[in-house]
């Protein structure tokens, strides 16, 4: 069945998150090749709520005579939305991981972001909500793409989190797994030079650079 033969079915209006919603709503679109600014119009004011139609009436009732889909889509996201300031506020006012990993972290800051782009600043913000033995380390890499950052970041939180739970890190297969490595032996791997209290090869090469001190004696 040919994908345009298919009645378009949108879910209500997300009022909680407009720009998700209108995502979704346009991928739709695209599928089915609904490109007419009027059918579009209409289709988003029939999938409004009460209260939403009942705040959008005065567009609803008198539509403008162009860009009728752009209109309604400005004016849901404006009031639906949250404004540059409150966007702003809420990346500036973080306060820590919580009871989330990284990456989880990383998805609500650059939902925070809405259209806009990551600033200079938004690394830094990312890094000063992590614990010391993720941060260091992550702040010296070279990773630019934000995601990259965050799963590379959950790889140290989870590595570094293995000594408050010793029954976890008893389990399982004992040779050490790359997962549970230290960023140094993950990146560097038999050639790092550091590494991590919590890491699997630690006392190995702590044993290894103590060897090799005695031998230049």
């Amino acid at each position: 069945m040919a994908v345009d033969s298919v009645a378009l079915k949108l879910p209500t209006f997300w009022v909680s998150s407009p720009l998700a919603w209108f995502a979704q709503a346009e991928a739709q679109f695209e599928l089915r090749k609904i490109s007419q600014d009027d059918t579009r119009y209409y289709y988003v004011v029939a999938y409004l709520d009460t209260n939403t139609a009942k705040r959008a009436l005065p567009i609803i009732t008198a539509p403008p005579p162009t860009e009728k889909y752009k209109t309604i889509k400005d004016f849901l996201t404006s009031a639906y939305g949250l404004s540059d300031e409150e966007r702003a506020t809420a990346l500036l006012s973080m306060n820590g991981l919580g009871d989330n990993k990284p990456s989880k972290l990383m998805d609500k800051m650059l939902s925070l972001l809405g259209q806009h782009q990551p600033c200079f600043l938004f690394k830094q913000i990312f890094l000063q909500q992590l614990p010391d033995h993720v941060r260091t380390p992550l702040s010296v890499s070279a990773i630019s793409d934000y995601r990259t950052l965050a799963r590379e970041a959950d790889k140290l939180f989870l590595a570094g989190g293995l000594d408050k739970y010793p029954k976890l890190a008893q389990c399982g297969n004992p040779e050490p797994q790359l997962d549970a490595v230290c960023w140094y032996h993950h990146k560097y791997g038999d050639k790092a030079k550091k590494c991590m209290p919590s890491c699997p090869r630690y006392s190995t090469l702590k044993k290894q650079q103590g060897n090799a001190r005695a031998g230049q004696q």
